[in-house]
């Protein structure tokens, strides 16, 4: 491989699809890497689902993202030069990635169905002069990047965000353990790949959490505690998907029991979309809450971040189900705390890394009702405890959630390991 001198030398970004609306905090991370001056360019697996709205996405795309369609001409003469050029190393690794992942098959075959695509973007990369690749997901793009090792000599690391880390996956440890090094967004999440997946390596895996959203900053450096007058109805905010890993189920039993045993009027404006929008509804008739319960829908983020500055609470319920990945640290709890909302959330997952219970929110038991409510009830009838706990909240999120902060240790792991150079 040719040799690429320090002062060009850049990154190779491996990611499923990008933009993804859902992941916004890769995007954060790579608007913060362009202003921090580090050369990229994004491999984007999929081409994008939907309309791509945010400027800085448009502008990513268009300028520093590569798109190939996953069957196409080029990808079968990546895929037939290579094997020209590299038969033992190719077929040795499409053996490799077959034995190691045999316990998911499905996985095998959706790897190797986009390795001609994997290997067209390696020789983009390779014309580039990129030597170090940064594969977003424990999923496809760290298979590429450790596809791409094996074959075309790049050096990688892997930033891991929670999903199917959980289930059994033989490959996932092997290909950890050669990484360069792997970040992962949660101490639960991290915990969990440094002792029990097996991988030989975990020192090389760290702890790097997410930043918060620039606008969300700020927003929140305008923003003060929203102090309900008395004669107002407390107003819950709860954002998420209408799944059942959310726990809006608990969210409107345990409302319905507040509503039950005080005088306080209250609101619950749920944003999201999703299946189990017809079910929660019939729930919320059934407890006789359907004039309490707005069914808002998805929104834009703005709309969103409008939303929180004017709740009393934002409540989230995630709960634990077998056979779903955990959530990790939700986005919205911690954009919520941004903006001085008190918290009432679920004790599970990475959740208590960032809600410390009774001191930077509240915390329930996973699917405990009563707690629930207690804790709701406890904001409703104690404004100055809420206040403490939003104040507690906002310290603790701007800590935790720094993403300059959270840069500099993803930058200083890749100095150490050589990947990009050091300012002068």
């Amino acid at each position: 491989m040719t040799h690429t001198p320090e002062s060009s030398r850049h990154l190779g970004i491996f990611i499923s699809m990008f933009p993804e609306m859902h992941e916004t905090f890769i995007l954060r991370e790579l608007v913060a890497l362009e202003r921090r001056g580090v050369p990229f360019t994004v491999y984007s697996l999929q081409h994008p689902r939907d309309p791509i709205t945010l400027e800085d996405a448009k502008r990513l795309s268009s300028e520093r993202t590569v798109y190939a369609d996953l069957v196409s001409f080029a990808a079968f003469m990546a895929f037939v030069g290579t094997l020209i050029r590299h038969p033992i190393k190719l077929l040795g690794a499409m053996a490799t990635f077959a034995w190691v992942g045999r316990d998911r098959p499905l996985d095998v075959i959706k790897g190797l169905g986009a390795l001609p695509l994997i290997l067209q973007f390696g020789s983009h990369a390779r014309r580039q002069g990129i030597t170090h690749l940064h594969g977003h997901w424990a999923n496809v793009p760290t298979t590429a990047c450790w596809f791409l090792q094996r074959v075309m000599g790049f050096n990688w690391s892997a930033a891991i965000h929670g999903e199917d880390i959980f289930s059994a996956n033989r490959f996932l440890p092997y290909k950890l353990d050669q990484a360069t090094f792997s970040v992962v967004c949660s101490g639960y999440f991290c915990k969990h790949l440094k002792t029990e997946i097996g991988v030989e390596r975990p020192e090389s895996i760290h702890l790097n959490y997410h930043g918060l959203d620039p606008k969300v900053m700020a927003l929140s450096a305008t923003t003060a505690f929203n102090m309900r007058a008395a004669s107002d109805p407390f107003r819950i905010v709860s954002i998420g998907r209408l799944v059942p890993t959310k726990g809006h189920d608990t969210l409107f039993r345990a409302c319905a029991a507040v509503l039950a045993r005080t005088d306080t009027p209250l609101t619950i404006d749920l944003i999201g979309a999703g299946p189990d929008h017809d079910r929660l509804q019939a729930l919320a008739r059934e407890l006789g809450i359907e004039q309490q319960v707005n069914f808002v829908g998805a929104l834009p983020f703005e709309s969103v971040l409008e939303s929180l500055v004017q709740a009393n609470a934002f409540c989230l319920a995630p709960r634990m189900i077998p056979g779903h990945p955990p959530d990790g640290i939700p986005n919205v709890i911690a954009e919520a705390m941004a903006l001085r909302v008190p918290i009432v959330t679920t004790a599970v997952s990475a959740i208590p890394e960032l809600v410390e219970n009774g001191e930077s929110g509240l915390l329930a038991p996973d699917g405990d009702t009563g707690a629930f409510a207690q804790a709701i009830e406890t904001l409703i009838n104690d404004p100055q405890r809420a206040q403490a706990l939003s104040d507690a909240g906002y310290d603790k999120v701007g800590i935790m959630f720094n993403q300059e902060a959270n840069i500099d240790d993803l930058l200083s792991l890749f100095h150490e390991h050589n990947v990009l150079p050091r300012a002068a």
